[in-house]
């Protein structure tokens, strides 16, 4: 089921995010930096935002599954939502739990009223982009992001939320 995440979640997100950090970006970003990864580190941050950020999971019998944290464009352009994070348990590749948030997510900021929506990746991230493209986003921009004192290419995936939502 996917729902909004609790409080009671934000353990097993901030294992998620954390594990799909080392497989996704392992020979893109620094081994040292990946390797000091601690999801507790994860879990603290996510907790002082939690009241903030609204956030939805799938959830199978009480283990989370994957999770998707979306909202207002961080950009200038505030007619543009942007979905943050979405991330799937490394066990749990390959069912459509991704493509279950993905489409989830543009129908919730659809129904605030956004016609589309960004998403940001690092260009070597040769997975994601597959997926994003697979999911009908159209690269729309690029940047650098500093990561530990190392710049890193970003790619911009726009989507039309009527195209991708439920």
């Amino acid at each position: 089921m996917i729902r909004y995440y609790e409080q009671k979640d934000i353990e097993q997100v901030a294992k998620i995010i954390t594990e799909d950090w080392k497989i996704a970006y392992k020979g893109i970003i620094d081994d040292e930096y990946l390797k000091n990864l601690d999801y507790r580190d994860k879990e603290k941050s996510i907790r002082e935002k939690y009241q903030k950020q609204k956030s939805i999971v799938l959830d199978e019998e009480g283990i989370v599954k994957g999770y998707s944290r979306f909202g207002e464009n961080r950009d200038e352009e505030k007619d543009l939502a942007e979905l943050y994070a979405l991330y799937v348990k490394a066990d749990e590749r390959g069912k459509k739990i991704g493509e279950k948030l993905l489409r989830k997510t543009a129908d919730i900021l659809s129904k605030r009223g956004y016609k589309e929506m960004v998403i940001w990746c690092l260009k070597e991230n040769k997975n994601a982009r597959k997926f994003y493209e697979k999911m009908g986003g159209k690269i729309y921009k690029t940047r650098d992001i500093e990561i530990e004192n190392k710049k890193y290419g970003e790619v911009c995936y726009k989507y039309d939320l009527e195209k991708c939502k439920e």
